[in-house]
């Protein structure tokens, strides 16, 4: 099957490889890129079966990280544990009065974090309203994966 000229395989295995199916250190393995295919066709779509036997997943490319290692690094600085609650106010928002340096440069992190699916706040949609409402910020389940790794000293 052809759109524009190109083969919608082809052409999903190329958008893959470019960064959609990297994982948040930027990393595409055959996994990912099969997954990302098999999530881009329909569900009648002609697909390839993924049939494997190896023990571990080889990176096919790097791509630019979703989030830098300096700011992943700290998610157990953060977080004390994969469950911990962290309490927002909002001295950590930007536009408060008066301007808390440390608080902005950490919501900067956490805001980073929650774009790359790492945490999210808690009672609200958004970070903003969490820190105005004095509400917290947990890890999602991606997030407590990537603690694990930081605490472990594995990234």
């Amino acid at each position: 099957m052809e759109r524009n000229g190109e083969g919608i395989f082809t052409s999903l295995i190329c958008d893959g490889l470019e960064g959609g199916a990297s994982d948040v250190l930027g990393k595409v393995t055959a996994a990912s890129l099969y997954a990302y295919v098999d999530e881009a066709l329909g569900a009648w779509d002609q697909r390839p079966i993924f049939k494997t036997n190896i023990s571990r997943f080889s990176c096919l490319r790097n791509n630019d990280p979703i989030i830098s290692l300096e700011i992943l690094r700290k998610l157990d600085t953060y977080f004390p544990t994969a469950s911990h609650k962290f309490n927002l106010d909002p001295s950590y928002e930007p536009e408060a009065e008066p301007a808390n340096q440390v608080n902005e440069g950490v919501f900067n992190h956490l805001q980073k974090l929650r774009a790359a699916r790492l945490l999210e706040p808690l009672g609200t949609d958004h970070m903003y309203f969490a820190a105005m409402q004095n509400k917290a910020c947990q890890l999602t389940p991606l997030g407590r994966h990537y603690w694990h790794l930081t605490n472990e000293g594995r990234l």
